[in-house]
């Protein structure tokens, strides 16, 4: 029987998809994923490399920090039909670690027990290479999707290691991941950010109740529905916890307009209320 699996290095999407878009590679505290729409993406290209096969499922792989839980995409992606999160480490550094193994592990598995025909992956390292050898002696065809350079952003040996070659152009990115710049010098307007009014800008005088619920209304009204959903769907799974994304920049815009950094008991306080107010 056809039938294919998609193995997506979740750190490639954000590093060249927001790299394509923004000129150059952005934290994930500046990104936005729409997952749905990523997913669903990635089974047309699936359909199209073999349109006669039927779909296993997509693998996600991505990094968490040792002790950390995942965020509120990864989450969106565990419970997505046909989808299942690997998680591998970040270090201290910010560094994925164990993310191809899984995959060239997960690959040559499915091969080698024959539960597919044709794999498609989304990566650029160099590493998932010996993966893709190994899994075309049990007679998988491979197909590999990059990020516009493709041939700049993935490795030149597993471009041509694979059977096919694909890459999604700046339409393609623009639709499922959109990057929220830092806020620009002072009298331009911020991406990130929504606009306030000059006596509440960097007002010592502002009382941090009133920066709390400023920013808060501020984060909120960035996120799209289904982002806002899937955010929704993770505080309720978890009460008094505010998604990493969302928790820091937020915290940082704080700090910013009362002048000083919150303390630990303010910083509790403030993530209990916002955890209600995302859980709304």
């Amino acid at each position: 029987m056809l039938q294919i699996a998609v193995f997506v290095d979740a750190g490639y999407v954000y590093a060249q998809g927001s790299a394509l878009i923004a000129g150059q590679k952005q934290p994930r505290t500046a990104i936005e994923l729409n997952v749905k729409e990523i997913l669903a993406r990635l089974r047309k290209v699936a359909e199209e490399a073999c349109p006669e096969g039927r779909m296993l499922r997509t693998y996600w792989y991505d990094g968490l920090l040792r002790g950390g839980r995942p965020n509120s995409e990864q989450i969106e992606v565990a419970n997505a039909r046909l989808s299942k999160l690997r998680l591998g480490m970040v270090n201290s550094k910010g560094e994925q670690k164990g993310v191809d193994s899984l995959i060239v592990t997960d690959l040559i598995d499915l091969a080698r027990n024959r539960v597919i025909s044709d794999a498609l992956i989304v990566s650029g390292d160099e590493d998932i290479r010996i993966g893709v050898q190994v899994a075309q002696t049990f007679g998988v065809q491979v197909h590999l999707l990059g990020i516009k350079p493709a041939r700049g952003s993935q490795s030149p040996d597993l471009i041509q290691e694979a059977d096919t070659h694909r890459e999604w152009t700046e339409d393609d990115v623009n639709a499922f991941l959109v990057v929220r710049l830092p806020a620009p010098p002072a009298g331009q307007p911020s991406a990130l950010v929504a606009p306030q009014s000059e006596a509440a800008v960097g007002s010592e005088a502002e009382t941090l109740e009133a920066a709390v619920e400023a920013e808060m209304v501020a984060t909120i009204a960035q996120l799209d529905a289904t982002k806002r959903e899937s955010v929704r769907a993770a505080v309720q799974a978890t009460p008094g916890r505010v998604p990493p994304e969302l928790d820091r920049p937020t915290l940082a815009r704080i700090r910013n307009r009362v002048g000083r950094d919150l303390t630990d008991a303010e910083r509790k306080a403030f993530r209990v209320k916002f955890s209600q107010r995302l859980a709304e």
